[in-house]
């Protein structure tokens, strides 16, 4: 026979226990997250059942990844193809499940076999990082692959013209052989949409979502114009993001992206499988003085991108912003994801964060807002548009100039506004509006400890 153990206690609505929270702390609830370290995502101390709505909780958790896991992929710079291969060597035995390859030369055939030497296409993921023409890369790394190669071409020509101001036209083009090419090839992605383009100028997670889904929307259009089906067109996709260390928005923004994916399927009228989302740490809040701070942003980052659901992990090496990487801060920067697979088991769960009412509040919230603002974006004519004419730009700057300003009114930022060396190793800052020579007002890569540094010299 059951026994309710708790049958003496009541239920308790949140307004009762905000009622006797503040008989205790003699002063309101909302003041508990009221300190000097203010944030523009003010917290309420206490989420219930009260939050929770059925109805888009299920729309919600029905679209949130169900495999558990995800690829521990480190970024190799690529100068030299024999040199690099050691690199990918290392990582492969060090933890990595995967390879992001970061081209600074267009590659030959004789290049790509020193490149991939010993690295099977079919079993280990590479996404190659380059604007090389998608069309010649593919050629030459299928070569002798087989028609089962796992990976992509981790290039967004509209994100490069927004970054560079290059053109994006002809890269489109070749990206449509690419995608036909690939068509019977489940595991590879021929098309990148990133939103670090964005995050990295300063925009808040509400307009990377919106401009990341505009983005993705232009690609659909473009491709299915130009006789790609929309299933073909959405598989032939694979998202990247930055991921900052605002943690739990941070988790509900990767959470939100999905259930954006899936309107946008819908709208399409496919039923399409679960977007891959590669994440990467954020540089953006990367201290230069005191780096060794930027492993805790880097780890915050990784919990947040692996608990709210990515494929694919990228750890930024914690001195990315003073030199080139070394040995060590890449190690460290690739056992992070290894930290968290092997000694959290977070791994073992395909969605750590479902049931938090918070997580999946907040998540809702982002999704709906951003949502409004990409209607606003299509109502303007697209991302293509509404970046010629300036509404992009502008949007982000009003929210970069909010960043600046909370680290003015008490926003801390451990080794840059607060606990900072005396005499900080100032670095050259990218412009914070520049236009190449085009004429375009292209998007920078802004870091907000750089800015700080330099506006209190």
């Amino acid at each position: 026979m059951a026994i309710n153990l708790f049958s003496e206690f009541g239920p308790t609505n949140k307004s009762a226990w905000q009622q006797q929270v503040e008989q205790e702390i003699k002063r309101p609830v909302a003041e508990l997250n009221r300190t000097t370290n203010t944030s523009p995502n003010e917290l309420d101390p206490y989420y219930s059942h009260e939050e929770f709505n059925p109805e888009n909780f299920f729309e919600l958790n029905s679209c949130q990844k169900k495999d558990p896991g995800w690829l521990n992929m480190p970024e190799v710079v690529v100068n030299d193809p024999m040199l690099a291969n050691d690199e990918i060597q290392k990582s492969l035995s060090g933890g990595a499940q995967a390879m992001l390859l970061h081209l600074q030369n267009n590659l030959t055939i004789n290049d790509v076999s020193r490149l991939l030497h010993k690295v099977r296409l079919t079993d280990v993921p590479v996404f190659f990082k380059t604007p090389q023409n998608p069309s010649h890369l593919f050629e030459l790394i299928s070569k002798g692959s087989g028609y089962a190669m796992k990976g992509g071409i981790a290039d967004d020509p509209v994100a490069n013209w927004m970054n560079k101001g290059t053109s994006f036209d002809h890269s489109l083009k070749e990206k449509l052989s690419v995608c036909k090419a690939t068509e019977t090839m489940a595991d590879f992605y021929p098309l990148m949409v990133e939103s670090h383009v964005f995050h990295n100028a300063g925009a808040t997670q509400q307009q990377e979502l919106a401009f990341l889904v505009a983005s993705f929307v232009s690609y659909l259009d473009k491709l299915t114009d130009n006789g790609i089906s929309p299933s073909l067109a959405l598989k032939s996709v694979f998202f990247s993001v930055s991921v900052g260390t605002d943690y739990m928005t941070e988790i509900s923004k990767m959470r939100a992206l999905r259930l954006l994916h899936k309107r946008i399927t819908d709208a399409y009228g496919v039923n399409a499988a679960k977007p891959f989302i590669h994440a990467s740490s954020s540089s953006f809040y990367y201290a230069d003085t005191l780096p060794h701070t930027n492993m805790l942003r880097a780890t915050s980052s990784a919990m947040s991108a692996v608990i709210g659901g990515c494929d694919a992990l990228t750890v930024t090496p914690y001195d990315n912003l003073l030199r080139e990487r070394t040995d060590f801060s890449a190690r460290i920067a690739r056992n992070v994801s290894s930290i968290i697979a092997h000694e959290s088991y977070i791994n073992q769960v395909s969605d750590p964060a479902a049931g938090s009412y918070f997580i999946e509040k907040k998540s809702n919230e982002l999704a709906e807002s951003a949502w409004q603002l990409f209607l606003d974006v299509e109502r303007r004519g697209g991302i293509i548009a509404s970046f010629e004419n300036g509404f992009i730009q502008d949007e982000i700057d009003k929210s970069w100039h909010q960043k600046l300003e909370a680290m003015r009114n008490g926003s801390v930022m451990v080794g840059v506004n607060k606990y900072s060396n005396e005499s900080p190793e100032i670095i050259a800052l990218t412009k914070s509006e520049d236009h190449n020579e085009t004429g375009i007002r292209v998007l920078p890569n802004r870091n907000l400890a750089k800015t700080w540094h330099l506006l209190h010299q």
